[in-house]
């Protein structure tokens, strides 16, 4: 995976959970960026970002269930480093 593609989707992560407050789903990621799980895994790393299970609806109004699937959030420290470098750029 390029140096490019691991910024998008880290940046994409980020700018999500800013938007939106909560995790986003690893399935998603993978549909964003045509990767795979380890790829989405890879991109964001052990230090930055925590990977939990949380519930997704699957399937069709009728038919559907909630399911557990693997989803992403920015790591409490690392929205510090964000907050930080917002303050010395500024």
């Amino acid at each position: 995976m390029k140096f490019e593609d691991i910024q998008k989707i880290r940046q994409f992560v980020l700018d999500s959970y800013l938007e939106t407050e909560k995790a986003i789903f690893v399935s998603d990621l993978m549909l964003q960026f045509k990767t795979n799980a380890k790829g989405v895994h890879n991109a964001l790393g052990y230090d930055d970002f925590i990977f939990e299970n949380d519930s997704k609806w699957q399937g069709s109004n009728y038919a559907g269930k909630f399911v557990l699937s693997p989803c992403v959030e920015p790591s409490k420290s690392f929205l510090v480093k964000v907050i930080k470098s917002f303050k010395v750029q500024s």
